[in-house]
């Protein structure tokens, strides 16, 4: 197929599914430039998206802008499995995304960090991080193959996937039904939707971190993703190739997409924020930066 006719698909599908008019949906089809392929497939578990949502969140949460070789959440494959999904993991980040995913409670925090009722099995190189109340699983491997290091306590914490095994305890079951029944989130279906697809895009969402191998990512409350970066994609690009793989697909018409400006858009009513720079904020530093970030992971 053409790329003017490949084009004009895409075009007529951001169109369709969003409230721009075709000439808008045309420009971002024009910066895409990219095959439509088929969508990477969503689970049709409730219980397995809203997990994968949560890890998505506590990891945008967790790792900001200190990803090592482009991956922002430090996950570098996706593929979808029978019970839930495999993602392969940035071999310098493997050790440090268990760690923050899985539950511990923060004496000093005063409350829990990771993910709530999240719990582990399996071999040291291919690990099953699963809900410890319903069916919904993970299964994370290492991009070199390796093996992974389960953490340990660090001053005031209390491992609570390792003290409570087979269950939850009262603090992570109310951290649980918190992010089930978010106030203030006009569709938790969808958030969980949106946050579910961008672990299963890993290869869409690093683009953004890419030019520097480190981007940033935050989160405002529970029903919300942000993800700021400078160099590459400019924003527009970024939602025609998500919109192009199926992200917004069964969101809402009306919110799917609202272009704030050249600089920002939201997905979702705003369940996902992107925000481009309008110049490098790093240069030369990059380089820097990114070995920086590399002696914390080793310390």
């Amino acid at each position: 197929m053409s790329r003017s006719r490949n084009t004009n698909r895409l075009a007529k599908k951001i169109r369709d599914q969003t409230q721009l008019t075709l000439s808008t949906a045309s420009r971002l089809a024009r910066q895409a430039n990219i095959y439509l392929g088929p969508s990477i497939a969503d689970s049709p578990d409730p219980h397995q998206r809203r997990l994968e949502a949560h890890m998505t969140h506590v990891l945008a949460s967790s790792f900001r802008d200190h990803q090592l070789n482009g991956a922002l959440l430090g996950v570098r494959e996706a593929e979808p499995e029978a019970q839930g999904v495999k993602l392969t993991l940035e071999s310098d980040m493997a050790d440090e995304v268990l760690r923050e995913l899985l539950p511990r409670f923060d004496h000093v925090y005063g409350g829990i960090r990771g993910v709530p009722g999240l719990r582990v099995r399996g071999s040291k190189r291919r690990l099953v991080l699963h809900d410890a109340v319903s069916p919904a699983q993970v299964t994370v491997t290492r991009a070199d193959g390796g093996s992974f290091r389960l953490p340990s306590a660090r001053d005031g914490e209390a491992l609570l996937w390792n003290r409570f095994p087979d269950g939850f305890s009262g603090d992570e079951k109310q951290e649980a039904e918190e992010w089930t029944d978010s106030r203030g989130i006009n569709d938790p279906r969808v958030r969980d939707l949106l946050m579910s697809r961008i672990m299963r895009r890993p290869g869409l969402i690093n683009r953004t971190a890419a030019p520097h191998g480190f981007a940033n990512c935050y989160t405002h409350h529970a029903g919300d993703l942000v993800i700021e970066w400078c160099c590459g994609d400019t924003v527009e690009t970024l939602c025609a190739v998500l919109l192009a793989h199926g992200f917004a697909d069964d969101v809402p018409r009306a919110n799917v997409i609202e272009l704030v400006s050249q600089r920002s858009a939201h997905l979702g009513d705003s369940t996902v924020i992107l925000n481009r720079h309008g110049s490098c904020q790093y240069g030369r530093k990059a380089r820097y930066i990114a070995e920086s970030i590399r002696k914390d992971y080793a310390a």
